[in-house]
């Protein structure tokens, strides 16, 4: 199977691609970083289970994130990425600040998260954000394991991120 070895024991919701794509260096996945070599070996170290206090906690801080963003000029957008309970990455639009095309609150959420992760590989983290995620973001969430998506005031369930178009 040449350089990939494909492990038994990596949870099934990961999929060759997205593990190949973790593997580093394909595509967009360069800019998540280094290499993801540290998966989780047993299905229950992924957090299935966020309850509803926690979603609109967490989105709460999207919409807080999202009016920094107004603040300072950009657009108004905020996400943040939540791996076991824990917030592991959050930012707001870049898109203007950093003259960025890429610079959506999502794809800067997620690549804090694998900067503070140490690991471009997120798998069973949701994201929340303020608005629903366009499908730049949603490709860039699925490749990095992003297990759901939350958006929008009501914290609506987005379900997973889908990179197919």
């Amino acid at each position: 199977m040449g350089f990939f070895q494909w492990r038994s024991d990596v949870p099934a919701i990961i999929s060759r691609r997205k593990l190949l794509m973790a593997a580093g260096g394909i595509g967009i996945f360069s800019l998540f970083g280094k290499a993801a070599a540290q998966y989780p070996s047993r299905r229950e170290e992924i957090d299935l289970n966020v309850d509803r206090d926690n979603d609109n906690f967490f989105i709460r801080r999207a919409f807080e994130l999202r009016d920094r963003a107004r603040e300072l000029g950009d657009q108004a957008y905020g996400a943040v990425v939540v791996l076991n309970g824990q917030i592991v990455g959050e930012s707001i639009s870049r898109v203007i600040m950093d003259e960025d095309p890429t610079g959506h609150a999502e794809m800067s959420a997620l690549r804090d998260a694998a900067k503070k992760h140490g690991s471009g590989a997120l798998i069973g983290a949701t994201l929340y954000s303020s608005s629903r995620p366009c499908s730049m973001c949603q490709a860039a969430a699925d490749w990095v394991g992003i297990l759901k998506m939350i958006y929008g005031r009501n914290a609506i369930d987005g379900g997973a991120p889908c990179s197919c178009g």
